[in-house]
């Protein structure tokens, strides 16, 4: 018996802790960083929201990835969803800049690899921006603001070809980090902009398609490279603070050559 009882209290030291359920099952946290319960119970709660907004905007969801395992993991590392096919995995989450909205909206609103990024990366990003408590990449909350130090510099990426971007074979690929991040950050800005001037149920209409699928005259009334102009020119009229984003930008510039 004595043998026993050091075999169950060994077992019970060393066995790994026990996923927690979140969201009536929806998702399953696994705390595999070990982090302190204000964070997770942080994460739980943007997940929350997150969830919330989506439903709010009409969005047919993937409810057949329910449950969701969202792993949560310590340091610096590059978050990811694994373009919506799960599990998500959070890093930078106690600093405040995990992407949580962001990789729960690619999770439930669908994600095709092949069809190309630009709605799919610019419209989490849209999410992440507008409904999450964290300040994550790529645009930090700025879509107009590093858009416009974007245009300002002469930077931009054509971005008609970021939107043939398929497969992450061009500019969303992690060959040119530089190059990644631009293609993120206009994507988002030219998403926020199409969501805010025609709504998200137009959006939803091209969303998550391939370029050559994409029937822009039928959704807005105009033709993709009209759409393309229209965005720039209202990033560059707005009355806009550029203190932060110049300096996100020269810190992602000097980051990534």
């Amino acid at each position: 018996m004595r043998i026993l009882a050091v075999l169950v209290l060994c077992f019970s030291v060393w066995q790994p802790a026990l996923a927690l359920e979140a969201l009536d099952g929806r998702l399953i946290i696994d705390n595999e960083g070990g982090l302190a319960d204000r964070h997770v119970n942080r994460v739980i709660s943007e997940l929350e929201i997150g969830l919330a907004a989506l439903q709010t905007l009409g969005i047919r969801l993937r409810t057949d990835k329910f449950p969701i395992t969202v792993t949560l993991k310590t340091g610096r590392g590059i978050s990811r969803s694994y373009h919506g096919r799960g599990p998500i995995v959070l890093h930078r989450i106690e600093s405040k800049r995990s992407p949580i909205v962001h990789e729960l909206t690619h999770m439930l609103a669908g994600y095709t690899r092949a069809n190309g990024h630009w709605t799919t990366e610019g419209f989490a990003s849209h999410m992440q921006d507008r409904h999450g408590g964290d300040i994550a990449y790529p645009t930090r909350r700025m879509p107009y603001e590093l858009m416009r130090v974007i245009l300002d510099n002469n930077a931009a990426l054509p971005m008609i070809e970021v939107m043939k971007d398929r497969r992450r074979e061009t500019y969303f690929g992690k060959r040119n980090l530089w190059h990644r991040f631009l293609a993120y950050a206009q994507s988002s800005s030219f998403s926020t902009y199409l969501i805010d001037t025609y709504g998200i149920q137009k959006f939803i209409a091209i969303y998550n398609q391939a370029y050559e699928d994409q029937d822009f005259q039928a959704a807005f009334g105009k033709s993709g490279p009209a759409l393309v102009a229209d965005w720039q020119s209202h990033v560059r009229a707005q009355t806009l603070n550029l203190r932060r984003a110049r300096r996100v930008y020269r810190n992602i510039r000097e980051y990534t050559r």
